[in-house]
């Protein structure tokens, strides 16, 4: 948050009483502390919230500097104003964009990638090799590659996502090797996470089959009798449903229950 407070990036965040998450607040929280770390444990966080971490490198050298929010000059053949990248990390042997959506589902454009890109080549006198993630905002984390000029330029994309870099962190902050200080850091960032709506999910494929007892199967079979009622009054509850405001389907949250009965163990 200090990074959005020090660059002016909060007025989206407080314009009311009460805290609104901004996309700025959300790179700031996370990616502002993150910094913080050394540079391995870093990269290996932002690397894995990546959807084809194994097209990145595993290693980048130490992280020399961080910029939040850098102005670059305009390139002047994609754009005529100045750009600004959310992140700009130069590491020992790479150097490293980070451009931000506040969702996971949309907001990413090609068109922003290619101005970022093209004036970073236009003022960064490096050698090093850039890469840049995409983070939020992509319909596929699937690896993408645009053209930067007429001469056939190409960058690669690499698409990530909030929800994953939360994943990694509560991955990572279950490690025994991590020191003290580097797991306050994690927990505060999973913490900033869940301000900004991003939970901690359990998903469904990872939990374990329990045993039900006869109260919750009464329950499931409530639902069951009202799913068949909807089924069979479709059109009905359809007519009905600007005034009682129904939902069509609404019951069909447990409609598979019968699936699950069958892998219960009998008390």
């Amino acid at each position: 948050m200090n990074q959005a407070l020090l660059n002016k990036k909060l007025k989206d965040s407080f314009g009311e009483t009460r805290f609104k998450p901004s996309e700025d607040s959300l790179t700031s929280s996370t990616i502002g502390l993150l910094q913080y770390l050394g540079g391995t444990l870093f990269w290996d966080l932002l690397r894995n919230s990546c959807g084809e971490t194994h097209l990145l490198p595993e290693k980048v050298g130490e992280l020399l500097e961080v910029y939040f929010w850098r102005r670059f000059l305009p390139d002047l053949e994609y754009n005529v104003n100045h750009v600004e990248p959310d992140v700009y990390c130069e590491f020992e042997n790479y150097n490293l964009i980070i451009e931000a959506k506040k969702g996971d589902a949309f907001g990413q454009d090609e068109i922003q990638w290619r101005k970022e890109i093209n004036s970073y080549y236009k003022e960064v006198e490096s050698n090093k090799p850039l890469l840049f993630i995409a983070i939020g905002g992509n319909h596929s984390l699937k690896v993408k590659s645009i053209g930067l000029d007429k001469n056939g330029s190409i960058q690669t994309i690499y698409g990530a996502s909030w929800q994953r870099l939360l994943g990694v962190c509560i991955a990572f902050v279950k490690e025994d090797t991590l020191s003290k200080a580097d797991k306050r850091i994690l927990n505060d960032v999973i913490n900033l996470f869940d301000k900004h709506h991003f939970y901690n999910i359990s998903w469904l494929k990872f939990l374990s089959i329990k045993s039900l007892g006869s109260s919750n199967l009464k329950v499931l079979e409530i639902w069951n009798e009202k799913d068949s009622f909807q089924s069979k009054n479709a059109d009905l509850l359809m007519g009905l449903a600007p005034i009682l405001q129904l939902k069509v389907n609404s019951f069909n949250t447990i409609s598979s229950w019968k699936i699950i009965q069958k892998n219960l163990k009998k008390p």
